[in-house]
């Protein structure tokens, strides 16, 4: 307390000087990315010594201006920008040490979402379609942590901010701007930088409030109305006579919700710097360093004009020790107590004990950060938008929840749209439930010409001091795989291959550190293995072979995995480990003159081991290097014949191709692979990847003349798989053009294009 005082008597000393003189404010405007330039222009200010007493600002200005009334200096603001936390705000990208594997759904191939609540007895349109193209997950804990301290020093009156502060926001109901005086600092920034459709809207008061731009881009006469300044500095980053391009549909929808504002600073009060942005995007935040440089050089290029009205100076060592002093006081971020909103009693209570689990009285904002991504990582929660108030008797916050429960059925689409066989369509089903147990009950759907599945699972979270939980899932699949694109060939290669898969899991899993998992489960299957033993002939049914399989699967497995994607990831790490015991029988159905006819039933035991590790490093801005091995090993005997026990053999299909074409030569029941995956970084969400891939396989089979498979325990049959694609990364679907090359069969190129995600989901000997 004694502290505080004397932090608060040296702030007024300080400024005692410059009360009574001549007053400057600075207004910023929107525009998006654009508006970095406001940050080289404040460097500019600082360095000449021109004060800024009052800021105001829309949208980005509104960043800007709030950051600035903060404390932040311009190179503060630039190391903001810049940082990889900035950019997972802006996407929604769920830091890699907080994703949490344990409670994620399964990948599967979807592509959009909606939600449609079960409570709404008339179905609208609008409530069908996704309400902002950027996932809000980290932007509403972003503004907590960046503001909430801040709206605590000041008491919720931005007067009393290093520098005072107005934002504005649009009101949608009212059509008309909402400025910010005072309240949350956060709710203040935010709502005004919320452009419609790539931003959700946020609810303040029980108004819905979108980006200022809409109606006041500008803001000059709330900086005349509340402060009143003797000179008005303006920076202005948009070009109200640019034309959206024909292919950015964010920038005609900026061109169509942006009323026109007056752009003006009145020429007896002050002077308008604008700066040639032409070509710089709403979201090209990847510019920022030539954005600030066209932002200080253009305030440099006015700098004589800015001297002569204003008169008086700033020493930037007193502007540095000031605000030294301001942050001084932030007091501590810890909290007391939660309060949430939006729930019933069973929902709070179980979201009490995913954030409160260490039982302690007192806990950290790091300590809420992990909370806060548990129960995001599910489907349960549809939004959690959290603030703080602090509590200076305790110097404490109180964690105030404003959640939004998920009453909805889930509906999801996904596709792969590929130049080879390997189209395919999803549709997902998925509702939850929250009480005492979190539970999720989901159905999927695959139709396509490699798979076409139905999946139905059912998963129970606990939110115990040791979470667990338990599921249980029955899938029927049945895949169709060509031998590559090509269908015939001159040896006896399987060259066509169908498996049907029913079976049905139950699992058993617990957290482990570093958002991990540990399984335990039982499967059983019924699978049967359709498949020619010579060349291809003839597509009919009554040309095929069968093995078929009755399965008991035991299994325990580790697996961690924090990769970025769920396809061409380019952060992140996975490795996994696994043991498992199978045990049943097999039968061999022979096609003859009367159909099939089933020879001897065998019994089928054998124990199998896997682990593998893959993981991307950043060497520099613009180069990753990722790296993988893969390993399994098994003792099951060699089944009925060659083909049965090279369709039955684990495979080895790290690419997107290889997944969709069957290849005998990366099958192995032991065998070790690496690759090396070097990835270019060309321009944001563009790579350029790279993939080289060894096979060494220990045990391969040799077919006999009585088509029986012979082991060979050996490390001469070494293959290799190379690939080369160009990939860009949606925000719902990646898309890629690839090339690719084979050690086997000879002469194996492939070029093709993906748009979506190929992804078939477990199978029973996962």
């Amino acid at each position: 307390m004694i502290r505080h005082r004397l932090t608060t008597l040296l702030c007024a000393l300080l400024l005692a000087g410059s009360l009574s003189a001549q007053q400057v404010g600075l207004v910023l405007s929107g525009g998006g990315a654009k508006g970095i330039a406001h940050i080289g222009m404040l460097q500019a200010l600082e360095e000449n010594g021109i004060p800024v007493d009052y800021v105001a600002g829309t949208s980005i200005g509104a960043i800007v201006s709030g950051l600035y009334a903060m404390g932040y200096s311009p190179a503060d603001m630039m190391a903001l920008i810049k940082s990889p936390n900035f950019i997972n705000w802006m996407n929604g990208t769920v830091e890699q040490e907080y994703i949490n594997y344990f409670r994620q759904s399964s990948p599967t191939p979807e592509m959009l979402s909606t939600l449609i609540s079960l409570r709404d007895t008339v179905l609208k349109a609008g409530k069908i379609l996704p309400n902002s193209l950027m996932n809000p997950i980290q932007m509403n804990y972003a503004f907590l942590e960046l503001t909430a301290q801040y709206t605590a020093l000041c008491r919720g009156d931005f007067n009393q901010l290093f520098v005072p502060f107005r934002s504005v926001a649009a009101d949608v109901n009212e059509r008309k701007p909402y400025v910010f005086k005072q309240g949350d600092l956060g709710d203040a920034i935010r709502t005004s930088m919320s452009f419609p459709f790539v931003f959700k809207a946020i609810k303040v008061d029980n108004r819905l409030l979108y980006d200022g731009g809409i109606y006041n881009n500008f803001p000059v006469d709330v900086m005349e109305k509340d402060f009143n300044p003797d000179v008005i500095l303006g920076s202005v980053v948009v070009d109200i006579n640019e034309k959206p391009d024909d292919y950015d549909m964010v920038a005609q929808l900026q061109t169509m919700i942006i009323h026109p504002s007056n752009y003006d600073v009145p020429a007896d009060k002050g002077i308008q710097l604008t700066f040639n942005l032409k070509g710089v995007n709403l979201l090209d935040f990847h510019k920022a360093d030539s954005l600030y440089r066209i932002g200080y050089e253009g305030a440099m290029a006015n700098m004589d004009s800015i001297k002569s009205l204003v008169e008086r100076r700033v020493d930037p060592f007193d502007l540095t020790l000031r605000r030294f002093l301001f942050k001084s006081q932030l007091p501590v971020m810890r909290f007391r107590e939660i309060i949430i909103n939006g729930t019933s009693e069973a929902e709070r209570n179980y979201i009490l004990k995913v954030l409160r689990q260490s039982g302690e009285a007192y806990f950290s904002l790091e300590d809420f950060k992990v909370g806060y991504f548990k129960l995001m990582a599910d489907k349960k929660i549809k939004e959690i938008i959290p603030h703080a108030v602090y509590n200076p008797a305790d110097e404490a916050f109180t964690l105030v929840l404003d959640v939004e429960m998920n009453h909805s059925i889930r509906l999801a689409v996904g596709a792969n749209i590929s130049s080879s066989t390997s189209n395919q369509v999803y549709l997902g089903v998925g509702f939850n439930v929250l009480d005492q147990y979190s539970q999720e009950y989901t159905l999927d759907v695959y139709m396509g010409r490699i798979l076409n599945a139905l999946r139905a699972k059912a998963i129970i979270f606990s939110s115990d001091d040791l979470p667990k939980s338990f599921s249980a899932e029955f899938s029927s699949l049945n895949f169709n795989f060509f031998q590559g694109e090509k269908l015939f060939y001159n040896d006896d290669r399987p060259a066509f291959v169908k498996q049907r898969e029913n079976f049905i899991k139950f699992r058993f899993a617990m957290p482990t550190p570093q958002t991990g998992k540990m399984e335990m489960g039982l499967s059983g299957g019924y699978l049967v293995d359709e498949y020619m033993q010579t060349k291809l002939e003839s597509f009919s049914n009554k040309s095929f072979d069968r093995s078929l399989y009755f399965l008991l699967n035991g299994a325990v497995r580790y697996d961690f995995n924090n990769l970025n994607a769920k396809q061409y990831p380019t952060a992140g790490r996975r490795n996994y480990v696994g043991v498992q015991l199978l045990t049943g029988l097999e039968v061999f159905q022979k096609i003859d003159s009367i159909g099939y006819k089933t020879k001897q039933d065998k019994n089928l035991t054998y124990t199998q081991f896997s682990a593998g590790y893959e993981r991307y490093i950043n060497l520099g801005k613009e180069t990753i290097l990722g790296f993988m091995g893969s390993t399994v090993f098994n003792n099951k005997r060699p089944l009925d014949n060659y083909t049965a026990s090279i369709v039955q053999s684990p495979g080895f299909t790290p690419t997107l191709h290889s997944k969709s074409a069957f290849n005998e030569a990366y099958r192995s029941n032991q065998y070790l692979a690496l690759g090396l995956m070097p990835i270019w970084n060309l321009r944001p969400n563009l790579y350029l990847r790279g993939e080289c891939y060894g096979f060494f396989p220990w045990t391969m089979y040799e077919r006999s003349a009585n088509q029986q498979a012979i082991p060979v325990h050996q490390w001469s049959n070494i293959q290799y798989i190379a690939e080369a694609s160009m990939v860009y990364s949606l925000p719902f679907a990646s898309l890629s053009l690839f090339v690719n090359n084979y050690s086997y069969p000879k002469g194996n190129w492939n070029v093709g294009i993906n748009l979506g995600y190929l992804l078939f989901g477990s199978r029973f000997h996962d």
